[in-house]
């Protein structure tokens, strides 16, 4: 991996408000020298897709007061979980973001959560949370926070792809032991042989 600054200068557009270093192996090292980096005050839009980055870089780049302008925020296919998203849901530097992408870490129902009840991200208008380990709770609470704010665009897993222990109602002829099992087949098999 070429340093994060020379990354920078190469990838960082004219303007000064874009920077795409997808699929750099960037990890948490490398997130916590780019949160660093005062090249990018008037950074609006970062993606690091594909960066191996986890819960540590995300909090780097969560409390970094050089990306307190982002609006746009993109961690498709990192290694991020609970902690970092925490981080970035009740960090004040990321209150400016209108677009974070999620999808495909490893966010579970805290993160998701932790979202659902951010104040700092009020602004947040499209959110991107899909092949995550949330389940049942996590996205119920990201529904019902859609449903009250101004979040436009919620990309979840749909809770019907899930089945949940709670929703699966006994079946009285299956055995819930060994032993049970094996007398309803020795039974079974008695049965057979009288025919």
């Amino acid at each position: 991996m070429a340093s994060v600054e020379y990354l920078i200068k190469q990838f960082l557009t004219p303007n000064r408000k874009h920077l795409d270093l997808s699929n750099q192996n960037l990890g948490d090292k490398g997130a916590v020298q780019l949160a660093k980096s005062k090249s990018l005050k008037r950074l609006t839009r970062l993606s690091l897709p594909n960066n191996n980055i986890g819960d540590e870089g995300a909090t780097a780049i969560a409390n970094s007061e050089n990306l307190k302008g982002l609006t746009d925020l993109d961690l498709y296919g990192n290694v991020i979980g609970d902690d970092g998203v925490k981080a970035i849901a009740s960090s004040p530097t990321m209150a400016k973001l209108r677009k974070l992408s999620l999808f495909g870490n490893l966010v579970e129902d805290e993160g998701a959560i932790a979202i659902a009840e951010s104040e700092t991200l009020s602004k947040l208008k499209h959110l991107f949370l899909t092949s995550n380990r949330v389940r049942k709770k996590g996205l119920e609470s990201l529904k019902q926070h859609q449903s009250r704010t101004r979040l436009c665009r919620l990309y979840i897993d749909d809770l019907e792809d899930f089945l949940y222990q709670e929703d699966v109602e006994d079946d009285e002829d299956e055995p819930s032991s060994w032993e049970e099992l094996e007398a309803q087949s020795q039974k079974t098999g008695t049965d057979d042989s009288d025919d």
